[in-house]
């Protein structure tokens, strides 16, 4: 027997046929019965709505807030006490008094000696002494007075410009001082020279 005649045997059916007659039998004996006019009764009586209220938990318990431990401050430091202790004597030494010491010799300045001993042709080079050009053209006169050193071997030393009236002057009087021919006098001597410039009228 194929598919399509199974199908069509009538005795497979039984068994659907029959549970759709026991559905409407019990169907139609709840309506005798009036089980459908409770069901509607039911349906059509208020229904009672309880509220439930929300479960508030409770709130967590506030942890405290963490201590904070502040550390001691340091022992204040206290010096211990100073114990004097005697210092031992000292040994006196003896004292030996040093002499003071020499006062210091003075070198004796040279004496001073007149041009005219000591340089017997001073006046020939001063008379021969050239004008300076610059004091000649701007019309100048003037005077130097000249400090030199006479060795003992009559030799001339340490010339120096001891007062002058005008600079234009000096070089002139101490490149004569130079020319002088001097005899010595056993010891260094001091010399002074001056010098008179004038311009001819």
């Amino acid at each position: 027997m194929n598919y399509a005649q199974q199908q069509r045997d009538p005795r497979r059916h039984f068994v659907g046929i029959g549970s759709v007659v026991l559905i409407h039998v019990i169907v139609v004996y709840a309506l005798v019965n009036g089980l459908a006019r409770k069901v509607v009764e039911v349906l059509k009586k208020p229904i009672d709505v309880n509220i439930i209220e929300e479960v508030k938990l409770a709130p967590p318990p506030k942890t405290p807030p963490p201590k904070i431990v502040t550390p001691p401050p340091p022992p204040t430091y206290v010096p211990p006490p100073e114990v004097a202790i005697a210092a031992p004597p000292q040994a006196v030494a003896a004292v030996t008094q040093a002499p003071p010491p020499p006062p210091p010799t003075v070198a004796a300045r040279p004496a001073v000696v007149n041009v005219a001993v000591a340089c017997p042709n001073h006046l020939e080079v001063r008379n021969r002494t050239p004008y300076p050009p610059q004091a000649s053209r701007m019309g100048l006169s003037g005077d130097v007075l000249i400090e030199f050193t006479v060795t003992p071997a009559g030799g001339i030393a340490d010339i120096a410009v001891i007062k002058s009236s005008n600079k234009v002057f000096e070089s002139a009087a101490a490149a004569a001082v130079a020319q002088f021919q001097c005899i010595g006098q056993g010891q260094a001597v001091k010399v002074r020279v001056p010098f008179i410039f004038r311009l001819e009228n």
